[in-house]
Parts: C-alpha cells; sequence; structure tokens
C-alpha cells in the first residue's frame, strides 16, 4: 500500500526539477555563471539520488 522508499524517490526528483527550474530562471535573467551552474549541480545530485532510490531493490 505505501512504499516509503518509493515516495522519497520521487520527492528527490521534484526536487532535482525545482533546482533545475531555478537554474533556468536564473539563465533567462542573466544571472552569473557559478550561481547557474550551482543550481545544476544540485538538480542533478538530486534527480541522480531519486534514481537510486528507486532503482533500489524492495524487500
Amino acid at each position: 500500500m505505501f512504499d516509503r522508499a518509493r515516495l522519497l524517490g520521487w520527492w528527490y526528483v521534484c526536487i532535482g526539477a525545482g533546482f533545475a527550474l531555478l537554474a533556468l530562471r536564473n539563465y533567462m535573467y542573466g544571472a552569473r555563471a557559478w550561481s547557474i551552474a550551482l543550481r545544476v549541480i544540485i538538480a542533478f545530485g538530486f534527480v541522480l539520488l531519486g534514481a537510486v532510490t528507486l532503482r533500489a531493490p524492495r524487500e
């Protein structure tokens, strides 16, 4: 019924998507490159964490 690991996996993916959108917004408004790159790296990390969590074997 309720799979906590799956919920956390999607939670991490959504956080990553949020950081990706922040990076896109900063890019559109002409923010500094390091700020955009930092948000992209954070977004990638959260999406990767979510993917690993979702692909983990279940008991």
